[in-house]
């Protein structure tokens, strides 16, 4: 009985524990992470223990672990799936085991907002790299991802466009450099090179220039345009001018290594 009542404490209840500071007592109450995270999802509203891409939708098969799924609600971007840059979308599974896929298409759906953008483009990235909020000036409908890292001191975002709503993506490609020049005092302009990454075409070129906000540091970016049947991806990286020599191999290697893009037809 003694063990069973010490169990039923040490998981059931809060742990209050006093700490006496500068002569006077403070109260501090300590929330077991699961029953913290219950009372999250009271509140929010956030359900289910997967994280899936964003391009899911209710009522899509989903494989696991433990087998195959089907989604019941999607919770949008949520902590509990910070650390999958690829799938950062919470969600709620039903077994799919002798269920049609469609089985879940009526249930009321809990995805983000129609005007967040969206995209199937993947890049591989090290453990080191965060995802993050989108800042101020981060157009949601265009940026996909946000992230850091703090080790190397490099951050980048991922933005997508329809296709359809561009012409000719060399020119595009131009005029989003001088853009990106525009928010910079100072700013040089390297040469746009025109490559291939797998089978996409690309536009690659550095912008560098003092921050207009702040401290005024010197920045220099890397930014690739790629084009695919559906969309236009844009990936950016950027770290301080200082730290960039030491840093351009890796940001290559991440901005070579997009996948998940149809190439444009031809």
């Amino acid at each position: 009985m003694t063990n069973l009542l010490h169990a039923y404490f040490k998981y059931s209840i809060i742990i209050i524990t006093s700490f006496y500071v500068n002569s006077a007592m403070a109260w501090f109450f300590f929330i077991p992470g699961s029953l913290s995270s219950a009372i999250s999802d009271a509140i929010t509203g956030e359900e289910g223990f997967h994280c899936v891409s964003r391009t899911t939708q209710v009522g899509d098969r989903i494989q696991t672990g433990s087998g195959p799924g089907i989604v019941k609600s999607l919770s949008g971007e949520s902590s509990r799936c910070a650390t999958n840059l690829n799938k950062p979308i919470r969600a709620l599974l039903i077994p799919a085991e002798g269920l049609p896929a469609t089985v879940a298409k009526g249930a009321d759906s809990k995805s983000p907002a129609a005007t967040k953008a969206s995209s199937n483009a993947q890049l591989e990235l090290s453990d080191d790299w965060q995802q993050r909020p989108l800042q101020a000036g981060q157009d949601p409908k265009v940026i996909v991802l946000y992230a850091v890292n703090k080790t190397t001191n490099t951050a980048l975002t991922l933005g997508t466009i329809k296709r359809s709503e561009l012409g000719d993506v060399a020119v595009f490609a131009k005029t989003r450099q001088v853009g990106l020049a525009g928010n910079l005092n100072d700013a040089k302009l390297g040469s746009i090179e025109s490559i291939t990454v797998g089978q996409l075409p690309a536009w690659r070129y550095t912008v560098t220039g003092n921050s207009k906000r702040g401290n005024q540091s010197s920045w220099t970016y890397m930014v690739t345009i790629y084009e695919g049947r559906d969309e236009v991806i844009i990936v950016n990286t950027w770290t301080t001018s200082l730290n960039f020599e030491l840093q351009q191999t890796e940001m290559h290697k991440i901005e070579n290594g997009l996948t998940g893009i149809a190439p444009p037809n031809i």
